[in-house]
């Protein structure tokens, strides 16, 4: 097939995506204005300039229409809601399977009423719908007008051979921490307010003060970590810390096997793909009660749930799992079966695949077992 993608470009989740269908074998096209090489992917960029954010907006969909119109392509998926499925609408290409991503359907709709038309005239004209959670999907559906009968689950998944439980005490040895020491590791971007990184930094400074053995190791795949050093030199835990920026995929595989806890709890999000991820390193877990996260967390079995923005809560979670190691053994264990029955990037992707022929072809079935309304009846 010949397939176009409308996504953000020069980000991981982009690439693990097309590359899968790039290397079955699939003539693969991607129109973005972030351009950068994809091995085995066209790249195309579609970044026009103009004085105002409207014209340049206005300038690439005619960009978009002329490269699809000479590509001809089988299939357009788009990625991301805002923008890129404006784009993708407007481009008047079906079959069109747009895939959202989080704060594009969380967020952005709800600003303001343009906004919000324009979410339901892009959800309202796809032919297929998937994202990374049922929460997701179900806002998507009941909030902005997608239809529940064509939206499927599809996780971004996780690479089994990189992501698994293995022994990083070099690893850990590099970044500074003792092997008697915890580790609790927090990977969030640096770029928005709502992952609460600064909830994260009040709550270590306590811990560090009732349990002199914590440890701190913070990343973030895009944005400036300068401000939290601040915060954290400022909470006095710095040199109990390691502050880094983004850091490569599978490296990120050993700086989870070097903590002993792994934390994530923003106040909006859809699946984390780091959730996952530590999930199949068997790291237990601290989450913030969304539903997204709460899809895959077990409060008590799999992880600890505490509410987002709650540094008493959080603070308590970390204190609890420093002082029970059979509890952090457990449920990590618990957590890597979990995964390993649901998160595969391959079975995931097999998902999208069979969508995508679906709607090429007619040939096969829907992947009716992450359809919405299956996943919300096995829940009923």
């Amino acid at each position: 097939m010949r397939l176009a993608f409308l996504s953000i470009g020069q980000h991981i989740h982009t690439e693990r995506w097309i590359q899968w269908f790039a290397a079955r074998g699939h003539d693969c096209h991607l129109l973005t204005v972030q351009p950068g090489p994809v091995d085995g992917v066209t790249v195309h960029d579609i970044t026009r300039e103009g004085p105002s954010k409207p014209l340049r907006y206005w300038r690439s969909l005619g960009e978009v229409k002329r490269l699809l119109g000479a590509l001809q392509p089988d299939l357009l998926n788009t990625h991301f809601l805002t923008g890129y499925g404006y784009w993708g609408h407007y481009s008047g290409v079906h079959p069109n399977v747009l895939t959202v991503w989080g704060d594009d359907i969380y967020v952005t709709p709800f600003e303001n009423p343009l906004k919000k038309w324009l979410a339901r005239q892009a959800l309202g004209s796809c032919d297929a719908l998937t994202g990374d959670s049922v929460d997701i999907l179900q806002v998507a559906c009941r909030d902005l007008g997608a239809d529940p009968a064509s939206s499927f689950r599809v996780l971004w998944g996780v690479d089994f051979e990189v992501f698994r439980p293995q022994s990083a005490q070099a690893y850990r040895q590099d970044l500074g921490f003792a092997d008697d020491e915890i580790v609790y590791f927090s990977p969030r971007s640096y770029t928005q307010p709502y992952y609460n990184i600064d909830t994260v930094i009040e709550a270590a400074a306590r811990v560090h003060d009732r349990e002199p053995r914590a440890r701190f190791l913070f990343s973030g795949y895009e944005g400036d970590p300068a401000p939290f050093m601040a915060m954290i030199n400022g909470a006095g835990i710095g040199d109990v810390s390691r502050i880094v920026g983004r850091i490569p995929h599978d490296e990120f595989a050993l700086a989870l096997s070097a903590s002993d806890v792994f934390i994530s709890v923003p106040s909006v999000d859809a699946t984390a793909v780091s959730l996952l991820e530590a999930m199949s390193c068997g790291r237990p877990i601290i989450v913030s009660s969304l539903a997204s996260s709460m899809e895959w967390v077990e409060d008590g079995s799999s992880g600890l749930v505490v509410p987002p923005r709650d540094v008493d809560s959080l603070t308590g979670a970390m204190l609890a799992y420093a002082g029970d190691a059979g509890m952090r053994s457990r449920h990590g264990e618990n957590a890597l079966a979990l995964a390993h029955d649901k998160v595969g990037f391959d079975a995931n992707m097999a998902y999208v695949d069979q969508v995508f022929r679906r709607l090429v072809s007619g040939d096969g079935d829907w992947p009716d077992s992450v359809s919405l309304p299956s996943l919300l009846g096995e829940r009923s």
